[in-house]
């Protein structure tokens, strides 16, 4: 089964507009172009294959991924999902399947920018050639090992194999064995990439489901960074209203799914511009719960799955307006030829057996470290939708929307100033009812950012 599951669409002026155009300038064109491609009630074509699902892009906007062109650089990425279509955790595996992919994706825009590499190679040659190269020395007579072994054979006999055989040793046949190596030619090929920095204005374009040969599922996402996305990711960090205008757009309500199977297809945000012109981001969080039977448990476990589906949304909101990111990867090739010679003694008859090996291996070891850093306030993001939804295998499915705008923030910035003003809004230390004041503050906080 193949079918897309995101068309996440960026700003057309961050994404396709023209290059030389200042950073605050947007066309209607522009505007138009966007808001198409960010119209979540618009119906995608699937795709049949990954590498499809990108080169139809590369070929679409004629551009190459990692290569800037007119100030905007494209980068993609996938990751597998952990489950299949009817297992209950699918609508999990999605989530986390989709987070991995971003991941990757930031990974990549992370060591073009800042990364650094070193590489070591190392060749060991050993090799003993000697002529008792195939000779094991005498063990030594009389050790103290030896007489332990002496002790044991006259105490125990059939005492000592049952109590061998006990504890699950087998006695028959119980040898010593040593090795010495003959040749050790030791090839390795060690490459170091490190990178750390901090990004912001990375926004998702298009991110697809799709089908594997094997019969597994696959997210692939499409990203774009551009001095626009800056723009506006740095004035959210910094409260201030972005120096990105466009002439119209559209309301909030025409971009969202006309259904709630409609937002099983919606990941990550989204950069629109609303109807004023100014731009907004809307953020998807998907999660999801499997139902008990008959258990007064299912409603609170689908109250809780909204929670985290609502918290996905907030940090998908935070990630994109500020994220650091630590890369570290190790890769390790070779190859490895030894020779060797294996003296095998019987300990209880002292008869020696000598036979030689011979080993090539291949090296091929790969260590990857990646960790992903995003803190920012959560002023001005307001949830706009909450819903829920069954796919056609019976995997049960819930989200929450939520819209970060300037305009959101300025009214939740009046709205806390108006409650300071208020005549014993405040409470002293000595009081007991400083945290019920608290709780009223929050209250009231969610009470202007709800719009159900």
């Amino acid at each position: 089964m193949k079918k897309t599951l995101l068309s996440i669409a960026v700003c057309a002026s961050l994404a396709f507009g023209m290059g030389d155009k200042a950073v605050n300038e947007i066309t209607q064109a522009d505007v138009d172009i966007q808001n198409a491609l960010s119209d979540a009630s618009v119906e995608q074509e699937p795709i049949d294959n990954m590498q499809e699902f990108f080169d139809q892009f590369e070929n679409k906007y004629q551009i190459t991924f990692g290569e800037t062109k007119d100030g905007r650089t494209f980068y993609h990425g996938y990751a597998d999902v952990g489950y299949g279509p009817k297992d209950p955790n699918f609508a999990k595996a999605l989530s986390v399947a989709y987070n991995k992919a971003v991941l990757n994706l930031q990974t990549d825009f992370i060591k073009d920018a800042f990364g650094r590499t070193t590489t070591e190679r190392l060749r060991q040659i050993e090799a003993d050639n000697s002529s008792n190269a195939r000779e094991f020395e005498e063990l030594p007579k009389g050790g103290a090992l030896s007489q332990i072994w002496g002790k044991i054979k006259q105490w125990a006999g059939a005492k000592l194999d049952k109590a061998l055989n006990d504890m699950g040793i087998q006695t028959q046949g119980l040898t010593e064995e040593r090795k010495k190596e003959l040749l050790l030619d030791n090839f390795l090929s060690k490459s170091m990439t490190q990178a750390f920095g901090d990004m912001s204005g990375l926004v998702p374009v298009e991110t697809t489901l799709v089908q594997t040969e094997n019969n597994n599922y696959r997210i692939g996402v499409i990203a774009v960074i551009s001095n626009k996305t800056r723009e506006i990711a740095g004035a959210i960090r910094e409260k201030r209203a972005p120096n990105v205008t466009s002439a119209t757009g559209k309301p909030l309500a025409e971009f969202l799914p006309k259904n709630s199977k409609g937002f099983l297809n919606e990941y990550g945000i989204r950069l629109v511009y609303d109807e004023t012109g100014a731009p907004m981001i809307i953020s998807y969080g998907i999660w999801g719960y499997i139902p008990k039977a008959n258990s007064r448990a299912t409603d609170r476990l689908e109250t809780l799955s909204q929670d985290k589906a609502a918290a996905m949304a907030d940090a998908a909101i935070v990630e994109f307006v500020n994220t650091s990111l630590n890369y570290a990867d190790t890769e390790i090739s070779g190859e490895i030829i030894k020779e060797s010679i294996k003296e095998t003694r019987d300990i209880n008859t002292d008869n020696v057996e000598l036979s030689e090996k011979e080993l090539t291996s291949i090296i091929d070891k790969t260590s990857k470290k990646i960790i992903a850093r995003a803190s920012g306030d959560l002023r001005g993001i307001r949830p706009v939708k909450r819903w829920k939804a069954t796919d056609e295998n019976g995997v049960k499915y819930v989200g929450v929307v939520k819209v970060y705008s300037y305009a959101n923030y300025l009214n939740t910035t009046e709205a806390i100033n108006n409650s300071k003003n208020k005549p014993n809004a405040t409470t002293t230390s000595t009081t007991a009812n400083k945290p019920e004041v608290a709780i009223k503050r929050k209250s009231a906080s969610v009470n202007t950012i709800d719009d159900f």
